[in-house]
């Protein structure tokens, strides 16, 4: 591996005027932190040509060896974060400079380089500890300002889309051709549907345990069909369509504080783009909130509200109209994706309440069904899943 990473950095530091370098391996992320690939951090101390001292903090994602795991989605949810790193966020970037914006969408890490080798593909980040950023605790809910400080970024986000399909559609047209939908593509696997099944009656289980039957009654009538109603919202035609984040659990977000306060973060950034495709806004809105937000699920219109009030102020300054997307549009896509967010949030928040101990190790399937089987493991801390359904399901049924 050392060798390796020598040759990975040596590729992704070119334009770093290295003379000469040092590579110091500094570990790997927790298993839950990389379930289709290790993460790596490394820091890198050399000399530049003109004789300066630099040191850089790395991350490098490395796909796993095993082929059944990238054939299962190894292989194509690298090839979509690269092409994220690659081309969309850097279009997004000289588009926002062509339009003089000064409070730009940057809230991600920046990109080295990505390098697709023979049976293994590398992405370079910048290391966002070294920055003061940090991982919110996933045993806890979202308060408001970590919550808002996503939305803003998001409202950003899907506004870039909007405003360059709205001005430049052809070129908008290149950057989404052939995306690559394996969250879709999963959905439709047999043993995947059980998984989500199984996660759902273990859902109205755990509120039964807790006392709340009528809350169980309606969280089964809300999951019925539950694998049928994600496909089919999935697979909706939506000509208001954008590039999503895609994967909105709180392990993909963090938070840089000032002040030792951290009630409130100062910044936030974004992490792993393996499922960004174009989808509904919504997508995101029902992903995120129902994944790391349940405390405020009362409230989660109100949030809604606040977020399409940052989207169209970005919209205008990109120099598109604010009715490209109005806030009834946005109730009307809820009304659909708020489902993918209560059917699928119990599975999500699997990975968040289980002990690191039962987590699936992926390298060592034998077969893709594997992978799937791996998925069904049991949530250690029940109290806290418990407290987090219990709130999505009170709320579900708000007035629209």
């Amino acid at each position: 591996m050392n060798k390796d990473l020598e040759v990975w950095i040596k590729r992704a530091t070119e334009k770093e005027n290295f003379k000469n370098f040092e590579v110091k391996f500094d570990g790997q992320s927790e298993k839950c932190d990389g379930f289709v690939g290790e993460v790596l951090f490394v820091t890198v101390e050399g000399v530049t040509e003109s004789g300066e001292s630099k040191t850089l903090n790395l991350v490098l994602k490395v796909s796993k060896e095993s082929e059944i795991v990238r054939d299962a989605f190894g292989r194509a949810v690298f090839e979509q974060e690269m092409h994220i790193y690659e081309e969309v966020l850097p279009a997004f970037q000289e588009f926002q400079k062509q339009r003089n914006i000064q409070d730009k969408f940057a809230s991600y890490p920046k990109c080295y380089k990505c390098l697709k080798l023979y049976k293994k593909d590398v992405i370079v980040l910048e290391n966002l500890k070294a920055q003061g950023y940090e991982l919110h605790n996933k045993l806890e809910c979202f308060n408001l300002a970590h919550t808002r400080k996503v939305l803003q970024q998001y409202a950003k986000l899907h506004a870039l889309s909007f405003a360059l399909k709205d001005q430049r559609p052809d070129f908008f047209a290149s950057l989404v051709d052939g995306s690559i939908d394996s969250l879709l593509d999963y959905l439709k696997k047999p043993r995947f549907q059980q998984a989500i099944t199984e996660s759902c009656e273990n859902g109205v289980k755990i509120l039964m345990k807790y006392g709340d039957d009528k809350l169980a009654d309606k969280y089964d009538k809300i999951t019925i069909d539950g694998v049928d109603k994600l496909k089919q919202i999935y697979e909706e035609k939506y000509d208001q369509k954008v590039i999503n984040h895609g994967d909105c659990w709180n392990n993909n977000f963090m938070f840089r504080y000032e002040g030792g306060d951290k009630s409130s973060p100062a910044s936030v950034m974004i992490l792993d783009w393996q499922i960004s495709v174009p989808r509904s806004p919504a997508y995101d809105l029902a992903y995120f909130l129902y994944a790391t937000s349940t405390d405020y699920a009362g409230s989660f219109i109100d949030l809604l509200k606040e977020y399409h009030e940052h989207l169209i102020d970005f919209l205008v300054q990109l120099g598109s109209s604010p009715n490209l997307f109005t806030f009834e549009d946005l109730l009307r896509h809820w009304k659909r994706w708020r489902y993918v967010g209560a059917i699928f949030t119990p599975f999500v928040l699997k990975f968040s309440y289980a002990d690191n101990e039962a987590l699936p190790e992926f390298e060592n399937s034998k077969e893709a069904d594997d992978i799937t089987d791996m998925m069904k493991f049991t949530v250690a801390n029940d109290k806290l899943y418990h407290q987090r359904l219990k709130s999505i399901v009170e709320h579900f049924e708000l007035p629209l």
